[in-house]
């Protein structure tokens, strides 16, 4: 069998990014660790049998390229399946998140987008029959 097994990331704020996908999505938390050498560490989440990994260093880098430009080539976004996105876009506007007015999708139900405390794309995405 193959799938994804995990994603991972670098943050400013390992514990304020954290905090974010744990309140938001019902992540939990896994793991920390560093290594030797490392200016920093990482955490670890899990949502069902997908992996959060979260690193944070003293000496990262600024990001080099327009996430938000499909042309650019690397990641575009982190998609998150929910059962209903006007529900989730509720729960999250009334966290004071800012997140996109869903839309009707051509590979899914319905669609919106918001950002982690890093800028990192979040796409909520309602499956409909036939992306299930």
């Amino acid at each position: 069998m193959t799938k994804v097994h995990h994603i991972a990331i670098t943050v400013k704020d390992s514990e304020k990014t954290a905090k974010f996908y744990k309140d938001s999505f019902g992540f939990i938390e896994i793991n920390r660790f560093t290594k030797p050498g490392w200016d920093g560490g990482a955490i670890v989440l899990r949502l069902e049998d997908l992996r959060l990994e979260i690193f944070q260093f003293k000496s990262s880098i600024g990001k080099k390229d327009n996430l938000s430009n499909l042309k650019v080539i690397g990641l575009k976004h982190i998609g998150i399946q929910v059962d209903d996105a006007r529900k989730k876009y509720d729960e999250l506007k009334g966290k004071g998140i800012d997140v996109d007015e869903p839309v009707k999708g051509t590979t899914c139900a319905w669609f919106c987008f918001l950002r982690d405390p890093d800028g990192i794309p979040i796409e909520l995405y309602e499956p409909n029959q036939f992306s299930k």
